[in-house]
């Protein structure tokens, strides 16, 4: 620990303050500039939707990044919240033709949302069209806003006006974050201004790029892949439902739909290379916990507990090999049920450090304000628990101040 003398101390309270000032700046300035609600200097007149054939972008010229397969139809399919394409391009307008008849996804040009493209109910297979883009090269970013676990959406692909021109991909961002979670990292409902919620409405209301793991990523220059399935615990499911079904199970899936895993645990691999992260996000147990164990569950709470730590170290244990090392934050908060998780979490860090593990951090969410669908955190909450992810990370990783 540093020691500073009785001058330096109000000196470094200082810079500490500034520094959470400009991280809570960059956050407030993301939440603009992302939010779909947002007028933008774009227009999208209704008869830009299914518009005259236009030229269909090379699959080769997107780069992609998340957990997809290819279709043989063309384009990429896909289940998991926030995997995004990337365009860049010279022309005045972008289309965007996606296969899917319940999702949401966000349309994102020169890092400001565009377009919320919404379920149709005449059109499952449509493209949307942004237009009177000013002159010049630009960058369109597609992201599905929400989860699809029984759904394997399609997005089919980019496409360009005559006088468009595709250009070379943009350069990876060499910082990268995996999170891996539950609704909470899912976002879900996280625009809701009330906790009750259609299905529908949840959809329509959750938007990852407002949730806590995007705009970490953003504000520290960083891609993202983001596995996380609403309701699954890493051994129990939310009220012990689906007892044959896990996370555990379902991290190891291309696709979520996917009967079995396909893909090695933790390497998936998408057209620009291999992704190794630097900083993985955990954020499980919620589910565990959060409700008590039934009589007729496989295993009573002390078993629930001694099978979550042999598991959770499984796999820190095999991210650690497949990733070279990175950095781990395991987060945790308060649950109403006996306050399970964060000791469980706590314990688990310190045998981890224990053992020379020192890249393993804890984060404790603290009170949340949970006023989005379903008791869910509500866009302020996100922002709060983005500020103190990136402190966290930017504490925990050299260099990435």
């Amino acid at each position: 620990m540093e020691n500073l003398t009785r001058q330096q101390r109000p000196m470094r309270a200082m810079v500490r303050t500034a520094e959470m000032l400009v991280i809570l700046a960059t956050l407030v300035l993301a939440a603009c500039t992302h939010n779909p609600n947002m007028p933008v200097t774009v227009t999208v007149p209704a008869s830009a939707v299914n518009p005259p054939p236009a030229t269909a972008v090379d699959g080769r010229m997107v780069a992609p990044v998340g957990r997809m397969r290819v279709d043989p139809q063309g384009g990429w399919r896909a289940t998991w919240p926030g995997v995004h394409w990337t365009l860049r391009f010279s022309g005045s307008a972008v289309g965007v033709e996606v296969d899917d008849p319940l999702g949401h996804w966000v349309l994102e040009i020169d890092g400001r949302a565009a377009l919320h493209i919404a379920p149709q109910a005449d059109a499952t297979q449509r493209t949307a069209w942004v237009r009177d883009l000013p002159p010049g090269e630009h960058t369109a970013v597609l992201i599905k806003r929400g989860e699809s676990p029984q759904h394997a959406v399609r997005f089919v692909g980019f496409h360009l006006e005559a006088n468009g021109r595709a250009l070379p991909p943009p350069p990876q961002p060499l910082r990268k974050i995996e999170f891996i979670g539950d609704s909470f990292t899912a976002a879900m409902g996280n625009m809701s201004t009330t906790r009750a919620c259609t299905g529908p409405e949840i959809g329509a209301r959750t938007d990852i790029t407002q949730g806590f793991a995007v705009l970490a990523a953003r504000s520290l220059q960083a891609d993202w892949q983001i596995h996380a399935k609403s309701g699954a615990g890493l051994v129990r499911n939310w009220a012990g439902k689906l007892p044959d079904e896990n996370f555990g199970l379902h991290y190891g899936k291309l696709l979520q739909t996917d009967t079995q895993a396909t893909t090695p645990m933790a390497t998936v691999t998408n057209a620009l290379g291999d992704w190794q992260p630097q900083v993985v996000v955990i954020g499980l147990g919620i589910n565990d916990f959060s409700t008590p164990v039934g009589p007729n569950e496989p295993r009573d709470a002390g078993a629930l507990e001694r099978e979550f730590v042999a598991l959770y170290k499984r796999l820190i244990a095999r991210l650690r090999q497949d990733y070279g090392d990175p950095v781990f934050v395991l987060l945790s908060l308060p649950l109403h049920q006996g306050d399970k998780l964060r000791p469980v979490v706590a314990r688990l860090v310190a045998e981890e450090r224990s053992a020379g593990h020192f890249k393993v951090h804890e984060l404790d969410w603290g009170q949340l304000q949970v006023r989005g669908c379903a008791a869910h955190p509500d866009a302020d909450d996100h922002r709060n628990m983005a500020l103190r992810l990136i402190d966290t990370i930017r504490k925990a990783v050299a260099g990435w101040r």
